[in-house]
């Protein structure tokens, strides 16, 4: 005959181990199409002006540098021109060159 269990015997149950959930699998979004008739208009988004680009910095001695270069090729081919036009020249190549550097 089994012997009686005590009041603390008794009250205690066993608990079984439970097992590990499996991980949720990731669900993928459904695609769901919609007549035109019901299709909300996506809201238009407005895109931000682009700051404006710094100025490139050439220095005074750049520019000089390459208005020499500019007049002596000018005299050695006999073009017609002066120091100033060299020097705006020469400033403009260098504007335009640190331009497509940036970019």
């Amino acid at each position: 005959m089994p012997a009686k269990k005590s009041k603390a015997e008794s009250k205690t149950k066993e608990v079984k181990a439970k097992k590990p959930a499996a991980p949720a699998a990731k669900k993928s979004p459904k695609t769901v199409t919609k007549s035109p008739a019901k299709a909300k208009a996506a809201p238009v988004k407005v895109a931000k002006p682009a700051a404006p680009a710094p100025a490139p910095v050439i220095t005074q001695d750049q520019i000089a540098t390459r208005a020499y270069y500019i007049g002596e090729r000018r005299q050695t081919m006999g073009w017609p021109g002066d120091p100033s036009t060299d020097w705006i020249e020469a400033e403009a190549q260098l504007i335009a060159e640190a331009k497509r550097k940036k970019i």
